[in-house]
Formats: structure tokens, sequence, C-alpha cells
């Protein structure tokens, strides 16, 4: 992801929009073993729900975990939406 794109999410943020947009989707636990120097598991789900709150990101529920994944595919740099 571009830097411009993510100047209004926190460091943390950054961390896990940056994870999830590299592989496509992810649960707390990949998103934690991703993240240099984690902070708790229990802080990871907490960013993932306010991310998801924001409008970020959704989820889904696969067995007992949730994975989380983007709500808008990213566009190319520069690119406006079409129809």
């Amino acid at each position: 992801m571009r830097e411009e794109s993510l100047h209004h999410f926190s460091r943390r943020e950054r961390q896990i929009m940056e994870i999830i947009y590299t592989r496509g989707r992810a649960s707390a636990a990949e998103v934690l073993n991703a993240i240099p120097e984690p902070p708790s598991y229990s802080a990871i789900r907490a960013m993932l729900r306010l991310l998801e709150d924001k409008g970020h990101l959704t989820h889904k529920k696969e067995g007992r975990k949730y994975i989380f994944l983007l709500c808008l595919p990213k566009t190319p740099s520069g690119a406006k939406g079409t129809k």
C-alpha cells in the first residue's frame, strides 16, 4: 500500500492493513505473527475490530476463527473508480 493512502492510520493500524493487503486475508493470530515486536493478542483483536468499525476491514467466520479482509480492493496509485 502506498504511504499517502495510509497517513490517517496509526503505526499499528498501518502494519495491520499492510499485512492484510499483502496476504489478501488474515486471522488475528496471523497478523500477530507477522508484526515485529507485536502487542498482545487481545490488542491485535481490538485493533482489527476498530478497523472494521471504521469501515476498512470486514470479516468472515471460518471454523472457530475470524478471517479479516479489506472492504474495498486497493486501486492503483492515482486511479479513480470507473464504471
